[in-house]
């Protein structure tokens, strides 16, 4: 287990600190490509070297040392954008290597059946499209190296039936990966796109589209570091829509659904745009305002009290306004998030036991 954990180290070596599933995989398969393909030119190169063929030796060793360095780009963080580069490094010198084996037939005129190796290769690491044009342009140029009517481009000979099969498999294993990489495509940015839709849903609020609690935390939780890191000042509005009861009772649920939606949309349209707001609770609203003082939240408080009292609502044949109370609370260095909270309530409740359409600060 020890050893697994070990080997799963290594070939996560690279991989960035965030939650990229599509480049986390391609770091790794490519560190791992990058290892077993430097292993397996190593030995190959030995055993070339101990038949007797220095030039095949020299060229699978040098190989080698490529895929090695490939990997060293990860783990020592060398570019700044490791893959990239590790990822054209590998794709190159695989190329390279397959029109050498093609040019030389390598051992006993087996070396262009490792051509088979460049679709999956090139496609994964270039993506569908940047990995079909370089593995049409490899196409191109193996057709022509095989068929030059000048023996100068083909240290071998291969009869014509070997070479147009050879060429007609690739070409089909070649689509046959296109194919399946355009479906591994789709099928991840559906994950992403689901994934994103889990992820809206889990922190907004179905009937207003606000933040809902759990959304707000996290917002509360990364302004707050911020705003200690930094010293900048922060405030909290706790806003709560008067006698909405009373709404619920004479208007009906539906309209009181209607009413929360609203009024979101009036205090969405009045916010800067580092502002966040939350549905809180039933009639409840948060605002988070960073680099804002009381004072300066108690302007807005102000502005969005008005233009609640005068925003009209009808229900059939009938108009009525609605107002709303509010706390407004600004962090101090000794506070903690729930102290925070806790203190815009105690005003909002405040406000309220004070005749309500008002804001305490």
């Amino acid at each position: 287990m020890k050893f697994i954990n070990k080997l799963t180290t290594y070939f996560y070596k690279g991989v960035p600190d965030k939650d990229d599933l599509e480049s986390t995989q391609r770091i790794v398969v490519a560190n791992i490509f990058s290892i077993l393909g430097g292993v397996i030119t190593l030995l190959m190169g030995v055993t070339a070297l101990l038949n007797h063929k220095p030039v095949l030796a020299t060229v699978l060793l040098i190989q080698s040392c490529i895929y090695f360095y490939a990997h060293l780009i990860f783990r020592n963080n060398w570019f700044s954008v490791p893959y990239k580069y590790s990822a054209n490094l590998l794709s190159i010198s695989l190329i390279t290597l397959m029109v050498y084996l093609i040019y030389t037939g390598g051992v006993n005129g087996t070396g262009p059946l490792w051509i088979y190796l460049v679709p999956p290769v090139i496609l994964f690491f270039g993506g569908l499209y940047k990995g079909s044009r370089n593995l049409l342009l490899f196409i191109l140029f193996i057709s022509f190296q095989l068929f030059y009517p000048d023996p100068i481009l083909l240290a071998t000979e291969y009869s014509y039936e070997f070479k147009s099969r050879l060429l007609y498999s690739f070409i089909s294993v070649s689509l046959l990966f296109a194919v399946y990489e355009a479906a591994r495509q789709s099928s991840y940015k559906s994950v992403i796109k689901i994934s994103k839709q889990f992820e809206r849903q889990a922190m907004h609020d179905v009937l207003s589209g606000l933040l809902n609690r759990r959304g707000m935390m996290q917002n509360l939780e990364l302004e707050y570091a911020r705003s200690k890191r930094s010293q900048l000042n922060t405030s909290l509005v706790m806003c709560d829509i008067d006698y909405f009861k009373k709404v619920n009772d004479l208007y009906g649920h539906e309209k009181g659904d209607e009413i929360i939606k609203k009024v979101g949309q009036i205090f969405t349209g009045e916010l800067r745009k580092q502002d966040s707001i939350a549905r809180w609770g039933g009639e409840e609203y948060l605002f988070l305002l960073p680099t804002t003082t009381s004072a300066q939240a108690e302007i807005l408080a102000e502005k969005l009290r008005q233009k609640i009292q005068n925003t009209t609502f009808q229900s059939k044949d009938r108009q009525f306004n609605i107002t709303v109370s509010m706390g407004i609370h600004q962090f101090s260095p000794f506070d903690s998030i729930d102290d925070a909270v806790n203190s815009a309530d105690a005003k909002l409740y405040q406000a309220k036991s004070e005749g309500r359409n008002r804001w305490i600060s």
